[in-house]
């Protein structure tokens, strides 16, 4: 079967990709009615919102005059409130009503009105709401790239303000971009996305309309890949999803025309990829799909379930049945003032083939001729309507660029106005200045002599404070020195004495080398030579460290710690040097260990040490920084 013949339900999807919007129901028409005629209590921001949604009706139903009146009303009534949301959105939804009319240029005026409005607003929902009617409009004049940067800041505007319709709207355009680009993995995911925000909405109509664009996406993937059997049944799957979901929420369905396509994709599936035994249950969702259509005044669903019919006949070879069906349709649609020439030049096209197939070429000749006719009109206004475009396009990027210059412009005079107040301020500060200097010049003369007087004196006290200074160190240097050199005297003695000692002790292991180990005083004499090594040991050690202290280290210290340190803190710092950790310095000094830290901390204090610098660091480079000053001189 050529399935050029007839028309595929992906171009009838493609209506619904283009439009989110809501078809006038009773229901709805008479609850927005009670609000904008104030026969319940609402708000007068409540009614003008009701006015723009019923205005939205009015153009579906081809009331262009009553909706245009009831915008007229909104805008004025938007004027009185102080919050420029009211602006933004009925100006949003007045560029909505001018494309229902292919008023393109009207419509991209009223948007840059609605975005003006949304500049001034801090409602990020209707700053949200206004870029997802600009991403729409550059989507409708075919700018994909534009559409898609709106969108995605439209979803940054919305986010976490839970409105999740609009999200899905979004998300919805997002995927129609993306099957534009033959993006189908890009496709697929906002299709989830955006069946995932509708869910979240609750909004009949947006959940049916996010079903639709599943089964669509899973079926345009199916026809690229038809070895994976699952994405045929994942289409079949939300198409039946939609139905059955609104006919569980039939009176909450303001867009019937969804469940109609609904059906009808169902039955073109049906037709195009299951077996012959399905005939019946497509003719089954091909009777719900005209009623709806019949209903809704839908042409484009009734044509096509008249043109699945006709292929249903031309499969069972009976050509004049087929071409009865397009003549019925053809005459059907005629006769509804919202067909357009796009389906009409479809049938006749159909029933040209037809007539080929059936060997009336005569006939054939005809409808291809109507086909041709009709095809120039759609062609010509096309044409038309493309050069509607390219002007709504550069009317829309020249408000851009005017826009941007008008940004730029006020930048400008803003730094401008600030460097003027910059200036003004600068002025004010030098006359002040020079007020301020005459007034010191005056005051100078009187003082100058009095300053240079205390500034000689200040001068000669701290020369004085310097010379004592240095006096006081030579003097405490000089007092170190004469220490050390008692110590040595002693020293000097000490050793003296030791060796005197030793010689006493060497006589006296000479003699326990003639006692009996067990011999009494065998053992006593053992403790005292023992004893004595001790002794001998300490006082070499002593000896030795005494030695390593120079009187220019003490006078550092004393110094830094501006004559702080008592001699005990001194001698911690002499054995610091020695490298003496605390337990050592305690036993010299037969003192509990605690006291030894609570000593170094209090040194560290009063050589004013920064935390993260160790006592044991300074007192080493002090050290050492001596000993290279003694040694070069």
């Amino acid at each position: 079967m050529n399935k050029n013949l007839f028309w595929r339900f992906l171009a009838i999807l493609g209506i619904t990709f283009l439009s989110f919007q809501l078809a006038a129901q009773s229901l709805v028409i008479d609850s927005l009615s009670r609000i904008v005629d104030g026969k319940e209590s609402f708000t007068k921001s409540k009614r003008i919102e009701a006015k723009g949604h019923l205005a939205r009706l009015m153009v579906l139903s081809d009331k262009f005059v009553e909706a245009h009146e009831l915008m007229d009303e909104a805008i004025r009534d938007s004027w009185e409130e102080k919050d420029k949301k009211h602006g933004a959105f009925i100006y949003a939804t007045l560029a909505y009503v001018y494309m229902q009319q292919d008023s393109l240029l009207n419509a991209v005026e009223a948007i840059d009105s609605a975005a003006w409005y949304a500049d001034r607003t801090e409602d990020k929902k209707m700053k949200g709401y206004v870029m997802l009617r600009q991403g729409w409009l550059a989507y409708v004049l075919g700018d994909n790239e534009l559409a898609y940067g709106k969108l995605l800041e439209a979803l940054r505007l919305l986010e976490g303000e839970g409105a999740y319709e609009y999200e899905s709207s979004i998300y919805h355009h997002l995927a129609g971009i993306s099957a534009r680009l033959n993006d189908p993995a890009k496709q697929q995911l906002y299709t989830r996305l955006c069946m995932d925000a509708a869910l979240k909405s609750m909004a009949p109509d947006a959940i049916i309309n996010s079903y639709l664009s599943m089964g669509s996406s899973y079926l345009s993937r199916y026809r690229k890949d038809s070895s994976d059997k699952s994405l045929l049944d994942s289409s079949l799957y939300y198409n039946k999803l939609l139905l059955s979901y609104a006919d569980a929420h039939d009176e909450r369905i303001a867009l019937k025309s969804t469940k109609g396509i609904g059906a009808l994709n169902v039955a073109n599936l049906y037709f195009e990829f299951y077996p012959q035994s399905y005939r019946d249950s497509a003719a089954i969702y091909l009777d719900q799909a005209l009623e709806i259509g019949r209903q809704v005044d839908y042409p484009e669903i009734i044509a096509n379930s008249y043109g699945i019919l006709s292929g249903f006949a031309m499969r069972d070879g009976d050509y004049r049945k087929a071409e009865d069906l397009l003549k019925s349709a053809m005459l059907e649609i005629s006769e509804r003032p919202k067909t357009g020439l796009l389906v009409k030049s479809r049938i006749s096209n159909a029933l040209a083939e037809v007539n080929e197939k059936k060997g009336d070429p005569v006939q054939a000749l005809a409808y291809y001729k109507d086909y041709i006719s009709i095809y120039k009109e759609i062609f010509n206004k096309e044409k038309a309507g493309v050069i509607q475009q390219l002007d709504a396009r550069y009317q829309s990027e020249k408000k851009e660029i005017e826009l941007e210059v008008t940004k730029k412009e006020a930048q400008l005079a803003k730094k401008l106005n600030y460097f003027y107040i910059l200036l003004i301020l600068a002025f004010a500060f030098a006359l002040f200045f020079l007020y301020r200097s005459y007034h010191f010049r005056l005051k100078a003369s009187s003082q100058q002599q009095l300053l240079l007087e205390r500034a000689k004196s200040r001068a000669e006290l701290e020369a004085q404070l310097e010379a004592e200074k240095n006096t006081r160190l030579q003097t405490e240097r000089e007092l170190m020195k004469e220490r050390l050199e008692r110590l040595e005297r002693e020293l000097l003695a000490g050793t003296l004495h030791a060796e005197e000692k030793n010689r006493l002790v060497d006589g006296l292991r000479a003699r326990l080398l003639t006692l009996d180990r067990e011999d009494p005083l065998h053992r006593q004499l053992e403790k005292i030579v023992s004893r004595n090594i001790e002794i001998d040991k300490g006082y070499r050690e002593a000896k030795s460290d005494i030695a390593d202290i120079r009187p220019e280290f003490i006078a550092r210290l004393q110094e830094k710690s501006k004559q702080t340190l008592t001699r005990l803190d001194l001698k911690y710092c002499s054995y610091i040097l020695m490298g003496q950790s605390n337990k050592e310095i305690a036993a010299r000094l037969n003192v509990d260990p605690k006291s030894i830290r609570m000593a170094r901390y209090r040194i560290k204090q009063k050589l004013n040490l920064e935390k993260e610098q160790t006592l044991d660091q300074y007192i080493t480079e002090l050290g050492s920084a001596v000993n290279r000053s003694v040694d070069l001189q």
